[in-house]
């Protein structure tokens, strides 16, 4: 004992030794947090998604038109309906398209910087703050700068409401409120999204790896408020559960409808590589998970970690297979699964960090580099890209597996931050591809522009109420009032090539708008998106008896767009 302590009292006073290595370990950790601001930065460029510029222009068209956010249709639950007129609110009137956006984004932001300090307090309960600290960081990191196609998405908010429920379960110190907050938040994690369902029980999986009889209490919490939601929905809002039941019957691909394919495991497998390419973090996950699980203390069985670890990668995955359509923004809670695990593997496992460290790093130069190749050439290789990466990954876990428990010098903290920051914000870069080889795949990153929109508002009075047959986002950069509660009428778009949605309840209360909605003064249609010639003859007519679509009279407009005015 007294050499031991001889020989650190001569490493600790060394001329030098302790203010050099303070000042380098320092320095590193001043670098590393301007990375992360810089990707902050970064992840504020790219316009919002079409998707969530649908949501936020369905319900902001349709509420100056007098419609409530609780009555209004934009595809979305109203949990999720009600969080994005929250975002909207946010809005000053007459900001300009830039400026909305990147308040509507900073809003997100906020959120997730709450939902970050939340785990933080409860992991550091669970663990230690060192652990907790970089766990939260890199889980809030890696949803701020997620991919534009994630960004806001329900898939997206239900990742949120997942991390916020791990650490609102763990972090009181009274069992009975860790049960009731973190349940409350898995909860609202179905609420946005009831396919978002395996997340909630993800959350509760994580909770119990640390609390099982928090874990437990948080599950009785979710599954009761889940019923009484669920009962108050259908009493008070019926119109939520009918077009639940008429959205679910209209994604055809789902398995919920023809059981398992290999088709769609197919897909799915494609997608996960998608996300990988985008959010390099994936590919390193299974080394990650690997250090985590040889962590587990001598003599007890490690298969049960091991079992834990397929589970939530099962869970991950879980909605983006049931969903059918396998678009990126289902694969929205993977990366920020992997960052978290990524995070908490580099904490508690110091042998584990040089290889993380070295195999993020390779997989996120080598994810620039293809994400900048041609769209036609990243869809004709992805086969190839995608089984490289799946193996340079399971290399990587071999290695981080075998590596545990040797005397090795840990690399510094300050370099796996900058490594994390690295392979976390490609997505948001400018001009990066929305999605490797899949659907969009040949869109980038791209600043908002709603050219001609202005000038058409001013034209026709912003004031001036209107009907819409275009997608949601035109809505949003229009902005004239419609008194229609189907903003974007998808029923009537999709009874034009999908024949049995003329015969269901939501399109009848759909088709009411053409008729009972005399106050509109122009139609706004979008011919890309709605075909009249397609649509029911009942549509046409009421469409041609009210507005004059013919080229004299047609009101100039975006290029994307026909405007006619009301017949006198």
């Amino acid at each position: 004992m007294t050499t031991q302590i001889h020989v650190l009292d001569h490493v600790t006073t060394r001329p030098g030794s302790g203010p050099s290595r303070s000042r380098l370990r320092l320095s590193g950790l001043i670098a590393a947090a301007l990375a992360a601001i810089v990707a902050v930065g970064m992840s504020l460029w790219p316009a919002l998604n079409n998707d969530v510029t649908y949501a936020l222009g369905g319900i902001e068209t349709a509420g100056r038109g007098g419609v409530s956010v609780w009555d209004v249709f934009i595809a979305r639950p109203v949990a999720y309906r009600l969080l994005m007129a929250l975002l909207g609110a946010l809005v000053p009137d007459g900001a300009s398209l830039s400026t909305a956006h990147l308040i509507t984004h900073l809003g997100g932001d906020l959120l997730v910087a709450g939902v970050a300090v939340v785990l933080f307090l409860g992991l550091r309960r669970s663990l230690n703050a060192r652990a907790g600290a970089l766990v939260a960081a890199a889980t809030g990191l890696a949803l701020i700068v997620s991919p534009p196609w994630h960004f806001l998405e329900p898939d997206w908010v239900a990742a949120l409401l997942a991390v916020l429920a791990v650490g609102a379960a763990l972090a009181p110190r009274r069992l009975w409120l860790g049960a009731v907050l973190g349940g409350f938040a898995a909860f609202l994690a179905i609420a946005v999204k009831l396919a978002t369902f395996p997340l909630a029980v993800l959350a509760l999986l994580l909770v119990g790896v640390l609390d099982r009889r928090r874990a437990a209490w948080a599950g009785a919490a979710m599954l009761g408020l889940t019923v009484i939601w669920y009962a108050a929905t259908k009493h008070f809002l019926p119109w939520e559960t009918l077009w639940l039941a008429d959205q679910a019957n209209l994604v055809a691909n789902s398995p919920i409808h023809h059981g398992i394919r290999w088709h769609d495991i197919h897909r799915l497998l494609v997608g996960l590589g998608d996300v990988t390419l985008l959010s390099p973090i994936v590919a390193v996950a299974p080394a990650a998970a690997a250090a985590l699980v040889r962590r587990v203390a001598p003599g007890r069985p490690r298969w049960i970690a091991t079992a834990i670890a397929v589970v939530a990668a099962g869970l991950v995955l879980a909605s983006a297979y049931g969903q059918g359509e396998f678009f990126m923004y289902h694969f929205a809670a993977v990366p920020v699964l992997a960052a978290g695990v990524w995070a908490a593997a580099f904490a508690l496992g110091p042998a584990a960090r040089t290889p993380l460290l070295v195999s993020t790093v390779v997989v996120a130069a080598a994810s620039f580099v293809l994400l900048r190749r041609p769209p036609e050439w990243r869809h004709d290789n992805v086969t190839a890209v995608t089984l490289t990466f799946a193996a340079l990954a399971v290399v990587t876990a071999i290695v981080t597996w075998r590596n545990h428990g040797r005397a090795a010098r840990p690399a510094p903290t300050a370099a796996g931050a900058l490594a994390l920051v690295a392979a976390t914000v490609l997505a948001v870069l400018p001009h990066a591809p929305l999605a490797f080889s899949g659907y969009n795949y040949a869109l980038g990153n791209e600043r908002p522009d709603g050219t001609g929109y202005t000038a058409l508002r001013e034209r026709i009075g912003p004031d001036t109420p209107v009907i819409y047959l275009s997608f949601g986002s035109i809505n949003y950069l229009l902005g004239n009032p419609t008194q229609c509660r189907y903003p974007s009428p998808q029923w009537l778009q999709r009874g034009t090539y999908v024949r049995p949605v003329r015969s269901t309840r939501s399109y009848a209360d759909n088709f009411r708008c053409l008729t009972d909605d005399q106050q509109a003064q122009y139609l706004v249609w979008q011919p890309k998106w709605f075909s009249q010639t397609k649509s029911s003859a009942e549509v046409r007519t009421v469409l041609n008896d009210r507005f004059d679509c013919s080229l004299p009279a047609r009101i100039p407009a975006p290029k994307e767009l026909v405007v006619c005015p009301a017949r006198k």
